[in-house]
């Protein structure tokens, strides 16, 4: 079953939708890295910056691919499926952006002994989010391989919950720490987590499309 005509147009736009999803993730990692070594400098904010401007035009792209699938869509549910999974994904760049803003504005104080475990997470984020990225890829594409990097992303967001869960337990287990500072630190950690959580979203979406693709 084939879910919209396929146009040069509308493949280049998700293509380019996609890449900017991946930028953007590499875009955040480096961030907080250069956040964590030096504090909010200008290689920070411009990375930022950088993030803001992949989130404006993927807003752009999206709204581009949407105006192009009522018109050349065959099926109104397949549509619909479609631009479903566009704003899912799409909604992770724009938490990539506002967890940034989060660092640039309140400038938290993060102890080192966190940073490793700090990194780790935000790492595997981002490796749940390129796991998601390459599942969008191949359905857009329908070359069938989509399962094992669903089952990625579901490895990966499991992943970055037990990472969360252990850093969570050295934050509150930080004698030295004030109650309020415990909880800022924590608010930043699950920024970071939730932007897996939006992937597995997605990714459970995706599998159920697929499906009914499939029949």
């Amino acid at each position: 079953m084939i879910f919209f005509k396929k146009t040069h147009e509308i493949d280049s736009k998700i293509t380019e939708f996609l890449n900017n999803i991946s930028e953007a993730g590499l875009l955040y990692v480096r961030a907080i890295d250069i956040f964590l070594e030096k504090g909010v400098t200008e290689e920070f904010h411009k990375k930022r910056q950088d993030v803001s401007a992949l989130e404006a035009r993927n807003d752009q792209l999206r709204r581009d691919v949407e105006a192009q699938l009522y018109e050349h869509t065959l099926v109104p549910d397949s549509r619909a499926d479609v631009l479903q999974l566009l704003e899912g994904v799409d909604r992770i760049i724009n938490k990539y952006e506002s967890n940034l803003y989060m660092y640039e504005i309140e400038k938290p104080k993060i102890p080192a002994g966190f940073h490793e475990g700090l990194r780790a997470l935000i790492r595997t984020v981002e490796d749940c989010v390129e796991a998601l990225v390459l599942s969008s890829r191949a359905f857009f594409a329908m070359n069938g391989e989509i399962e094992d990097s669903l089952h990625k992303v579901m490895f990966f967001e499991k992943q970055a919950d037990q990472q969360g869960t252990i850093l969570k337990n050295a934050i509150f287990d930080d004698k030295k720490l004030t109650l309020a500072h415990k909880l800022q630190i924590k608010s930043f950690e699950q920024a970071a987590e939730e932007i897996s959580d939006i992937a597995e979203d997605v990714a459970d979406s995706l599998t159920v499309v697929s499906v009914k693709r499939a029949f």
